[in-house]
């Protein structure tokens, strides 16, 4: 069988992009990272860390050590889908503006070293509860188990520079669209504020965080979650209009 003609191949590879639903695609990547993310933050980890109680912090994650272990998957899992859901964003709204498109799909790679670095603070709290450090007094290794738990929870929140970012490019694409209802575009563009605020209030005013915080991030929450639900059961309709959008001259090259 002779090889495929260079322009026989390149009009394969634009048929698969026009054809492909990189909006659903993109729900439900986006979809499976926030259950993913909310089990393993919210269901696993703040429930385990005793504020205050290095010793309790530590029994709870050595009685529940299949429920840490699998909370540690999650977030691998993650990152495996926030890989793809990039690739998706970008797919679907470079046609709107090519740069910050690529603007935004280099801030999710930025994130996601950050986040598999991470990681390591969850796994190795679970290395010390199972005496990865034998020679340690008790005391020491719970006050390591502690402060690695401390340690995740900073990274979590100081990735919120990347991640607000990354939310406002995508949510300045959605606006821009045409495809995508502007709402969702002004929402996700105020998440940069609840994820920022967040950020400055624990490294900056720690006193204020239980008061700030969760008022804070819960809009900004709240606006992915209700993306990640629109393209995925709206997305055979964003695709459709995504490709009208391409197909009319003059458009997508702000």
């Amino acid at each position: 069988m002779l090889p495929l003609a260079p322009f026989e191949d390149e009009t394969m590879t634009i048929q698969t992009e026009n054809t492909f639903n990189w909006a659903r695609s993109a729900g439900l990547a986006y979809l499976g990272v926030a259950v993913l993310a909310g089990f393993a933050e919210f269901s696993v980890r703040t429930g385990m860390v005793a504020d205050g109680d290095a010793a309790q912090t530590m029994a709870k994650i050595a009685a529940n050590q299949t429920l840490y272990g699998l909370a540690g998957i999650a977030d691998l899992l993650v990152l495996l889908l926030d890989t793809w859901l990039g690739l998706a964003f970008w797919m679907l709204l470079k046609p709107v503006n090519k740069p910050v498109a690529l603007l935004a799909l280099f801030l999710n790679l930025l994130r996601l070293p950050w986040m598999g670095a991470n990681v390591v603070y969850h796994f190795g709290a679970l290395l010390l509860v199972n005496g990865a450090l034998p020679s340690f007094p008790p005391e020491q290794v719970q006050d390591m188990v502690a402060f690695l738990m401390d340690m995740h929870a900073y990274g979590y929140t100081a990735n919120g520079i990347f991640f607000g970012a990354w939310c406002f490019s995508i949510g300045w694409l959605f606006y821009r669209s045409g495809f995508v209802p502007r709402l969702l575009g002004v929402v996700m563009m105020l998440a940069l504020a609840g994820y920022w605020t967040d950020l400055f209030v624990v490294f900056v005013t720690p006193e204020f965080e239980a008061t700030i915080s969760p008022f804070a991030v819960m809009p900004a929450a709240l606006a992915e979650i209700s993306v990640c639900l629109w393209l995925t059961f709206r997305g055979g309709a964003v695709h459709h209009a995504a490709q009208v959008h391409l197909n009319q001259p003059g458009l997508g090259t702000l």
